[in-house]
């Protein structure tokens, strides 16, 4: 059993220069979480989620803003440091794609890949190999091992 025999193979990418609501097109038209980011030559650069995408969504108010110089400066002060903000206004795949990417190689052993995902929380992960992007692995591509595993209360009847 390898990735290879579960993953998707050639799947969704997108350039670092691709604009955001192209990607959410993207997602929305395959019904897929997230697409990973290659250059030219098909090397994974970062990954881009819906969870990423929706930065934007959080950042709207639905009240009316008391003051956006003390909102800004309280952000600034005690709110997150880092993406979040970017990723609310980012309008490229570059400014909201998430660059520390786990990977697999389609010669792993799949466990290898539901490991990641259980321990990072991950509803998919591209594979690697030379390099490039030749697929991505998804939970529900595992759940396809299923099938291929015996279940243990049959083994001993």
């Amino acid at each position: 059993m390898l990735i290879r025999n579960f993953m998707t193979p050639d799947p969704v990418t997108v350039q670092p220069e691709t604009p955001v609501e192209d990607i959410a097109n993207l997602l929305l038209k395959h019904r897929i979480n997230g697409v990973p980011v290659v250059d030219e030559a098909g090397r994974l650069l970062g990954v881009v989620t819906a969870e990423d995408l929706i930065h934007r969504g959080a950042d709207e108010r639905l009240e009316p803003r008391e003051s956006v110089w003390k909102e800004n400066f309280w952000v600034s002060f005690l709110g997150p440091k880092g993406t979040q903000r970017d990723k609310a206004e980012g309008r490229t795949a570059a400014e909201v794609m998430t660059t520390e990417v786990h990977g697999v190689a389609p010669a792993m052993h799949p466990s290898v890949a539901a490991r990641l995902m259980v321990d990072h929380h991950l509803t998919s992960l591209p594979v690697v190999e030379d390099g490039k992007v030749i697929g991505v692995i998804s939970r529900i591509d595992l759940l396809s091992l299923l099938k291929e595993l015996e279940n243990p209360l049959k083994r001993e009847n």
